[in-house]
């Protein structure tokens, strides 16, 4: 069973009794190996193996992510990172299923049992797709984003919604009108990068094993360099955005959000499973191109010896100090570590074609070709900002997203017509344009002869920068992911936008170092990896070479271990997985008791176990904080000195969170989260 761990043993093998005995003697059995589990390092392997043994169920973790949730997310407490406003009622049962089926043998993979969030705009069913707007507070999706269904195939359990940005429409900062203000992973006080700040900041802060972010300008990136993460802003059209709330369909794309590179592989696998219903595919961008597989294997086996990489000229910046000067020299040793390892780095430059605004003609287009192709759903055709699409192109995701949510059964085309236009009509952050289209049904999808030419434009700036690349035996350009950042804001190299969302590319994140950003605040920053179309696999690989060679990622100091995070492992303890999965019951009482003892004013909660449940332990969180609980025959009860807890309770709420969770002698866990109701006479009177 698990044990407390003493201070951070991370990672430590202790093999031990082995000594040999006198003559005739045999000798001692081995000591059973022991291994310090620490959520905020663990990995996906770490997490599977702890399972496997016994130590961990998806249950229990699942409720130490709601934990920390409950004592870092809350926006009235202490910290309030507000980055979690959402989680799905159903978590703990999509866990309890993940249990049942280890224990019946049936393995599904690196994500079983899992917990994960996803951005704001991505539809649950039975939950509202916001997109962050309190216009769509009550647009409760009919089905599950296909990239979280497929996912959830794997076993991962979807823990809730991410705040986001308001229409995803900052780089920057993270504020929704639905859920206000998401903060950042190191500091409260700064931002979260944007739109996908919820995302990013949550996995910063461990609030979740990983998070599904979406970019269509920056907006995985950003997030991730604030969090010190691994963001992957993919290939457009490599995973299905069906079912994500748009902004502009050609450069949607989502984006895996984690600790660690290996396990962002892990979690491609899964996301990458193709969808017939996408957007995409019915669109070609670089004819014959495959679709990359194997990213987990690639990343575990990947090395950097023989690789080469490029940095553009003046792309990390010509300041030496301050921030940017910081930024710059935890670059140069990011560069050394590359090339310690046996890769090599060159200084590039880049040509015209490489920037959106190019009006020339491209190298790679054929000779034969007299007419080159335009991005024709962009007017001009050079521009790089999403508002500038073309009208009927860029509301058609819009309509057929909400047509999605809203259509029922029975109902005509009139009907469903009506009902978008009315979702549609008062989003003011969509212009003008935008919504007349869908009114005036004008709006294009991939079909039209003009998104088959835009396409064709992009293919041919993929192959002129492909060129590029081969012409100087470059296998990925590197850049710091920012080359300056302040509490409110930060500054993209020159030409990564263009060069990532407009031309289609792959782009990964990866910490590279810190930066102090004034009155001894120290936050994360990243490295940026830059790739060939649809070879996300290799690019991910590449990444995870540099973070086994460099090991830079910070934890964060805001948001410390609670209780029972940390565990040791012990081989002794051994869970046979074809056990029978009877998880034990509890009853819970909703009403608190005021007792005072030695002065001292306590809660008490407490409930029964019912006849026949197998109870070994019970352990109780209020608000995210440890309650000491006893078992008295079919009885439970918790208490806790309420000055302990009050900094985590809303002045003048009637209520708290209590987290339970009761495992039996097989390892079988079960977990409850109720509202329970505090006394009067321990109720804070509001400030």
């Amino acid at each position: 069973m698990k044990t407390p761990s003493t201070p951070p043993l991370i990672l430590s093998i202790c093999l031990a009794g082995i000594a040999s005995g006198t003559a005739g003697t045999p000798a001692e059995p081995p000591v059973a190996v022991i291994k310090t589990f620490e959520l905020e390092t663990a990995t996906l392997e770490d997490v599977q193996e702890a399972m496997r043994l016994g130590e961990l169920t998806s249950v229990e973790l699942t409720l130490l992510y709601m934990n920390r949730i409950a004592a870092y997310d809350k926006t009235t407490g202490p910290i309030g990172l507000n980055t979690v406003p959402v989680l799905n009622p159903n978590a703990i049962a999509e866990a309890a299923k993940a249990d049942k089926l280890r224990r019946e043998g049936v393995e599904l993979g690196p994500l079983q049992g899992v917990p994960f969030t996803a951005k704001g705009n991505y539809s649950f069913k039975g939950l509202a797709t916001t997109d962050g707007l309190t216009l769509w507070a009550d647009l409760i999706a009919p089905y599950t984003s296909h990239v979280i269904e497929a996912l959830q195939e794997k076993g991962a359990v979807f823990l809730g919604h991410n705040n986001l940005d308001t229409f995803q429409a900052s780089t920057s900062s993270t504020t929704s009108q639905t859920f206000g203000l998401a903060r950042n992973a190191y500091n409260r006080d700064f931002v979260t990068g944007g739109s996908s700040g919820g995302s990013g900041s949550s996995v910063g802060a461990n609030l979740t094993f990983f998070a599904l972010g979406g970019e269509t300008g920056g907006s995985v990136r950003s997030p991730s360099e604030r969090a010190g993460i691994v963001g992957y802003k993919t290939s457009q059209s490599l995973i299905s955005v069906r079912g994500l709330a748009p902004l502009a369909w050609d450069r949607d794309v989502v984006g895996p959000m984690t600790r660690y590179a290996v396990d962002n592989a892990k979690v491609m696998e899964a996301a990458s499973k193709p969808d017939p219903a996408n957007i995409w595919s019915s669109v070609t961008v670089v004819d014959g191109r495959p679709r990359p597989t194997g990213f987990a294997d690639q990343a575990t086996a990947s090395t950097l010896v023989g690789k080469k990489f490029g940095v553009l000229t003046n792309s990390v910046g010509t300041v030496d100090t301050g921030i940017p000067g910081a930024i710059k020299t935890v670059f140069a040793e990011a560069k050394a570590t590359l090339e310690a390892a046996g890769a090599t780095v060159v200084e590039i430059t880049a040509p015209p074609e490489l920037d959106i605004t190019f009006t020339g003609r491209r190298r790679t287009l054929p000779v034969d070709v007299v007419t080159p192709p335009t991005r024709k759903l962009y007017s001009p055709a050079t521009t790089d900002t999403t508002g500038n699409m073309v009208a009927g192109s860029r509301a058609y995701p819009f309509k057929t997203f909400l047509e999605s949510m809203v259509t029922l059964p029975g109902d005509t085309a009139d009907q469903i017509h009506d009902k978008v236009v009315a979702r549609i009509s008062p989003v003011t952050q969509l212009p003008q344009v935008y919504r007349t289209a869908i009114a005036d049904k004008t709006t294009f999808g991939p079909e039209h002869p003009d998104v088959a030419e835009h396409f064709q434009a992009t293919k041919y700036a993929i192959l002129d920068y492909e060129l590029f690349l081969q012409e100087n035996g470059v296998d990925a350009m590197i850049f710091p992911t920012v080359t300056n950042k302040t509490s409110s804001g930060l500054t993209l190299p020159p030409l990564t936008r263009s060069l990532v969302n407009s031309f289609a590319l792959p782009a990964v994140t990866v910490p590279m170092g810190s930066v102090d950003m004034g009155s001894g605040s120290i936050e994360p920053t990243t490295m940026q990896f830059v790739g060939r179309f649809l070879q996300d696999d290799k690019l991910l690989a590449l990444a995870a070479a540099f973070e086994r060679a460099s090991h830079k990622r910070m934890v964060s100091p805001q948001v410390p271990p609670l209780d029972g995070e940390n565990f040791e492992i012990t081989m002794d303890d051994y869970v046979d997985a074809n056990d029978p999965y009877a998880p034990p019951l509890l009853v819970v009482s909703k009403q608190g008791v005021a007792k005072k003892t030695a002065g001292v004013k306590r809660l008490e909660v407490g409930g029964q176990i019912k006849a026949k449940a197998d109870v070994s332990s019970i352990r109780a969180w209020i608000n995210g904080q440890s309650v000491p609980v006893a078992i008295q025959g079919k009885k439970w009860k918790g208490s806790v000195a309420f000055e302990e807890i009050q900094p985590y309770v809303i002045p003048g709420s009637k209520t708290v969170e209590l987290s339970i969770l009761a495992e039996d002698s097989e390892g079988n866990t079960n977990a409850t989260v109720v509202p329970i109701r505090v006394p009067k006479s321990l109720t804070l009177a509001p400030k």
